[in-house]
C-alpha cells in the first residue's frame, strides 16, 4: 500500500483487501509505538501519520460493514407515521421536550 492512502483509495477496496491493509497498518503503528517509547524512533510525527491512517482504514471498514447491514437488514415493522410523531417524547431530551412546547404555545 502507498504511504498515504487517500479516502478515495480506501473507497475503492474491497472488504477482504481493506481488512489485510489494516491488520498491516495496526502491526506498523504498534513497532512505531514501541520504537518511540523506547527512545529507538525519533520522529514521533510518523507515528501520529500512521496512527490516523489507520483511523481512516477503521472510518471506512465501518462504513462498508454499515452499508452491508442495511443492504441485508429487515425493513422497519414500525410505521412511518409513529416513527415521525412529535408527541412521542424521549425522556432526558430537553431539546424535544422544548421544540414540542413551541409548537404548542
Amino acid at each position: 500500500m502507498a504511504p498515504s492512502s487517500s479516502t478515495g483509495e480506501l473507497r475503492a477496496m474491497q472488504m477482504p483487501d481493506l481488512v489485510r491493509e489494516m491488520k498491516a497498518q495496526a502491526l506498523l503503528v504498534e513497532r512505531l509505538r514501541f520504537g518511540v517509547k523506547l527512545k529507538k524512533e525519533k520522529d514521533t510525527a510518523k507515528l501520529r501519520r500512521e496512527r490516523r491512517t489507520f483511523a481512516r482504514m477503521k472510518t471506512e471498514w465501518t462504513r462498508k460493514t454499515a452499508a452491508q447491514l442495511q443492504g441485508s437488514a429487515k425493513p422497519s415493522t414500525v410505521s412511518i407515521s409513529a416513527k415521525a410523531s412529535p408527541s412521542a417524547k424521549v425522556p432526558g431530551n430537553k431539546t424535544a421536550d422544548k421544540s414540542v412546547s413551541q409548537t404548542r404555545s
